[in-house]
């Protein structure tokens, strides 16, 4: 119980902030990768985010990148005002509430998933048909396929190496690798297919398996 207690202490806001300070200000020329920050510190992005927003509202640090944060530095110590102090631990305080209750309903939900899975009654009707799919309006008009691959199977969607203005021209590819079995890839819908099923048949789709050993 000890160990718990001492593991929620240290990922509270306040204890991550003065470690995620100094990292920022070890970091060559105070640019730091969010990305690294996160696996560093060993939690979750959602957590250096909110960090993130706090110094960089009282001006400690600045965005250079999506990723990436320059550190600033205080301005002159002696002359700040103890009202932004006291604003500065509101924030993190209030930050720290809000976290703590995000916790508490992930931890709520994982909990009822667990009691979910347990039931056989609910393993029975855990599926959804290619037609439920198919019916959620942000899938309307898109192609939509299913993959189904091995434990430790690869997924890449590199950018498109040629852009235009049209964002419907823009032509992705998918890659994906596994070295435990096949990979089976399903076309749950394609676009446009009420013009006609001679334009569903264009689509082409290929998985890479790669034998073990």
């Amino acid at each position: 119980m000890t160990d718990t207690v001492n593991s929620r202490y240290d990922c509270s806001l306040g204890i991550l902030t003065k470690k995620f300070v100094a990292l920022v200000k070890s970091a060559p020329n105070g640019v730091l990768d969010l990305n690294s920050a996160a696996e560093q510190l060993a939690v979750k992005k959602r957590r250096i985010y909110d960090i993130t927003n706090v110094l960089e509202g009282i001006g400690l640090i600045e965005k250079k990148s999506k990723n990436n944060i320059q550190w600033k530095g205080y301005c002159d110590t002696g002359n700040m005002d103890q009202l932004d102090v006291e604003e500065m631990q509101r924030n993190l305080a209030e930050l720290e509430s809000r976290t703590g209750l995000v916790d508490k309903y992930i931890l709520e939900l994982n909990t009822n998933i667990q009691d979910q899975q347990r039931n056989a009654n609910f393993r029975q009707r855990a599926f959804v048909t290619d037609e439920d799919i198919r019916n959620i309006a942000n899938f309307k008009d898109q192609t939509l396929i299913a993959i189904k691959a091995p434990s430790g199977s690869t997924l890449a969607v590199p950018y498109p190496d040629q852009l235009t203005q049209d964002l419907d021209e823009w032509r992705y590819q998918i890659y994906l690798k596994s070295q435990d079995g096949p990979v089976d890839i399903y076309l749950v819908s394609a676009r446009d297919e009420e013009a006609g099923s001679e334009d569903s048949g264009d689509q082409e789709m290929d998985s890479d398996h790669t034998p073990g050993g």
